[in-house]
């Protein structure tokens, strides 16, 4: 059953990602952030605050269904670290450096700071 969810979580999550990135880098690229993964960075960023929050509400009790569907399937789907490295060495390959270093130094300190903020905002 814990597979059921997580394949129906990750299904959503996917293409909520795919919805939301594509929404936010077609806005950027009539700015000068058009260079910079913005779409993808921005779900990963929202993913780590949403998965903060879940782990920082459900300490204890939770049902059984919450985590497959909703940290593994959904915020799996959601967030992707694979598209972050292929964006980041994109970014070297065209000579983007500051652009590739930025989405590095950005996504993680933002994401980790995320993560934190949605636990203590949302805790139990």
């Amino acid at each position: 059953m814990q597979a059921l969810f997580i394949f129906l979580g990750g299904g959503l999550g996917a293409v909520s990602r795919w919805g939301l990135s594509t929404g936010i880098q077609t806005l950027a690229e009539k700015t000068l952030l058009h260079r910079f993964p913005l779409g993808i960075f921005a779900c990963n960023v929202l993913g780590c605050f949403l998965i903060g929050c879940v782990f920082g509400h459900f300490t204890q009790k939770h049902p059984a269904w919450l985590f497959p569907f909703l940290v593994t399937g959904f915020l799996g789907g959601f967030t992707t670290f694979s598209t972050f490295g292929k964006d980041t060495i994109e970014a070297f390959q065209d000579g983007f450096t500051a652009v590739a270093l930025a989405n590095v130094i950005l996504s993680v300190i933002l994401s980790l700071a995320a993560v934190w903020a949605g636990m203590k905002v949302c805790a139990a």
